[in-house]
Order: structure tokens, then sequence, then C-alpha cells
């Protein structure tokens, strides 16, 4: 499964990050849509920090800590 990760330093006109929130375009159908590193996006393991596309779920979204404590956010498709 191809992964891209966010660059804190360097984010693209469609992406976003702030503190544990951040906000990804989907590669596979453009939709731009946030995950947040809290219970609110939580995966099918428990794992917090991990969501699905929105609008075709074929892809998924991950962050885990903040932008400016060494965190990550990565998307997978």
């Amino acid at each position: 499964m191809p992964t891209r990760s966010l660059d804190p330093n360097d984010l693209g006109e469609d992406e976003d990050w702030e503190g544990n929130n951040a906000a990804f375009p989907c590669p596979v159908c453009e939709k731009v849509f946030i995950v947040s590193d809290t219970r609110m996006h939580v995966g099918p393991n428990g794992e917090k920090g991990y969501r699905n596309c929105p609008k075709c779920g074929k892809s998924t979204g991950r962050v885990k800590g903040g932008r400016k404590s060494g965190g990550s956010a990565t998307i997978e498709w």
C-alpha cells in the first residue's frame, strides 16, 4: 500500500497540521479530510489518530502526536 508522510516544515497547498490534527487530500478521490490524534478518530484495533476517507473509504490518514513535538502524519491508499 503506498504511503505519503506530511513534512511538518513544508506542507502542501491542500495539507494542514496544527497540534495533533492534520488535514489530508485523499489520493484516490481528492476529498480533503481531518484526522485527530484523540479518541474522536479511532481505528479498528483501538488506535487513536486513525480515519478512513469519509467520501470513498479507500485511503487512511494517521496522526501521532503534534507537528511541533516530533509527531507524524501519514496517509496510505
